[in-house]
């Protein structure tokens, strides 16, 4: 019984840090963090934000690449050609912030 209730314990856990992984304000699909990408890369990130009206804005090495107003939610994908070298992705959402570092060859 005691192991029942462990493992049902640490399901619970599992499940619950899961959940919240996937509740954050800002989230970066791609590029994936560390990664190394073409010079023609591919970005997705969503944003969510309770209720009512927000602004995101996403930037490239703190150089602005684009904004948008949304309400609740925003998904952005896009394909930006970046030189050589490692990059800095930045989304930044009025609820929350999130950034990846990436090398393009």
């Amino acid at each position: 019984m005691k192991t029942l209730t462990s493992s049902l314990a640490l399901a619970l856990l599992l499940l619950t840090n899961a959940v919240n992984a996937a509740n954050v304000p800002v989230n970066i699909a791609h590029p994936i963090n560390g990664s190394v990408v073409t010079n023609y890369f591919h970005s997705s990130f969503t944003t969510t934000c309770a209720g009512g009206n927000y602004n995101v804005d996403w930037y490239l090495d703190n150089t602005i690449l684009g904004s948008a107003a949304f309400y609740d939610s925003e998904s952005v994908d896009f394909d930006f050609k970046a030189p050589t070298g490692w990059h800095v992705l930045t989304v930044v959402s009025t609820c929350g912030k999130d950034s990846v570092k990436f090398y393009v060859q």
